[in-house]
């Protein structure tokens, strides 16, 4: 089984980014998988502000990662806890699935409770899922209580099968935004996480939620702006990777990351 991590950043890196590819690389060495890092590959330049976001889907349309059975995106905020020898690729291979994403789990009822960025919140949830089911023909999946999942493309994992089919029938990035937009949406349901999420659906993929250890979250409450504020820590005991979304942590040392990723929130800053 050939197996490859590909991560790229556009624009000016930062000491955040170096670290986390840095990171990552030691981990795909460690499980025996090959790591390709682009710097500033700017693949897409006319999507809008998401441009850059988009080139998490350069490998499907690049003839050379097909050499691979299976490839693994991640952003560069995404950290391996340290000493981690479990190999994700044997793990998504035993499902036999095209693709494997992260859900947010906890993004639903936050997104009920608050209004995120740029008009991130379930109203606006729910009128992309209408826009999807209207135009697409395509049931967008929803928690046990009713509201619209939300899965983190910082995170996917591809068979080579799975790679060939979204070349073969993911829909046009532009005509899906152009949809979008039509419907009166903020730009964030523009951006490659809906996409991917979307197209899960409206391509009929064979896919599975990978489990959250993943994928695992630390970020602000998005419902608190005292100082300091609050940090949701969402790792599990289990967890195995770290995406670390706290504002500012991209211009953090490696030393501070590597804490962050492996100690608990309280020895952060120590």
């Amino acid at each position: 089984m050939r197996t490859v991590i590909y991560q790229y950043y556009d624009g000016e890196t930062t000491s955040g980014n170096e670290a986390g590819r840095r990171a990552m690389d030691q981990y795909a060495t460690k499980i025996g998988s090959e790591y390709i890092y682009e710097q500033d590959p700017y693949w897409r330049e006319d999507l809008g502000r998401y441009s850059p976001h988009y080139g998490t889907f350069k490998p499907i349309y690049t003839d050379e990662f097909y050499e691979f059975d299976y490839l693994m995106y991640a952003d560069t905020d995404v950290f391996p806890r340290e000493g981690l020898d479990e190999n994700i690729f044997e793990e998504f291979a035993a499902t036999g699935a095209d693709v494997g994403i992260c859900e947010e789990w906890n993004a639903p009822e936050a997104r009920k409770r608050y209004t995120i960025g740029g008009g991130i919140n379930n109203a606006n949830d729910e009128k992309w899922c209408d826009t999807i089911k209207e135009v697409y023909g395509a049931e967008m999946p929803r928690t046990k209580s009713g509201l619209p999942k939300v899965y983190n493309s910082g995170m996917i994992v591809w068979s080579r099968e799975g790679m060939q089919k979204a070349r073969d029938q993911f829909l046009k990035f532009a005509s899906f935004q152009a949809v979008v937009k039509g419907a009166g949406l903020p730009d964030f349901y523009t951006c490659d996480q809906p996409y991917i999420h979307a197209m899960l659906e409206i391509c009929d993929f064979n896919w599975v939620t990978m489990p959250y250890k993943w994928n695992s979250s630390v970020h602000y409450d998005p419902g608190q702006r005292s100082s300091p504020r609050p940090i949701l820590d969402l790792r599990d005991e289990d967890y195995n990777f770290v995406h670390i979304q706290l504002n500012g942590a991209d211009n953090w040392d490696a030393d501070k990351l590597h804490r962050v990723t492996n100690l608990p929130t309280e020895e952060w800053f120590l």
